[in-house]
């Protein structure tokens, strides 16, 4: 009964920290980048530099938190799956084995590339460019990393939801006991 709780409350981590990456990335990336820039289209720097800090927070901070809660989780199933009386199995939903955890890391991969090194590059260009806004290489290679960001951003985002949509099947397949009949 412990190993259930157990494996069910690492579940319940697994899909906060999901449902806290992907809401996020729709909230940040869509909503109060849109809001942020109309509200403070007067102080471009101003947006800039508010955008700036909110994004740093969720990518790192947020984000990494997120991945915690996901991997410990993974782990936690795959131990209890391996090392319990408990007879725990996942439910396989796709084709293919460990397509959830394949779609973790890629989105693991990717969040770490832009919280770690393409978000400090994006800053040093940024910076470079509000000291001298008539440079227009400086605006298209801050264009591109901007773009990037985005591409990345929209793949991180289908590949949660694929992990939202894997996930659901996996709680809706219902096992039938030998003692039910249909009814």
């Amino acid at each position: 009964m412990l190993m259930k709780r157990l494996v069910y409350t690492f579940n319940m981590f697994y899909l906060l920290g999901l449902s806290l990456w992907v809401g996020g990335m729709f909230l940040l990336g869509i909503l109060v980048e849109i809001i942020v820039r109309i509200k403070l289209k007067e102080q471009p720097l101003l947006a800039s530099k508010l955008m700036n800090s909110i994004m740093d927070v969720f990518n790192i901070e947020i984000i990494y938190i997120c991945i915690g809660f996901m991997v410990s989780a993974e782990i936690i199933k795959r131990l209890v799956g391996e090392f319990s009386k408990l007879e725990f199995k996942q439910v396989g939903v796709t084709k293919r084995r460990f397509v959830k955890e394949w779609i973790l890391g890629v989105m693991i991969v990717l969040a770490i590339y832009m919280g770690s090194f393409l978000r400090p590059e994006m800053h040093e260009v940024d910076e470079l460019k509000k000291a001298n806004p008539t440079d227009q290489k400086l605006q298209i290679r801050f264009d591109r990393f901007h773009s990037k960001f985005i591409n990345i951003y929209s793949v991180n985002m289908i590949l949660g939801l694929s992990l939202l949509y894997i996930h659901g099947k996996e709680m809706t397949r219902f096992r039938k006991n030998p003692n039910e009949t249909d009814e």
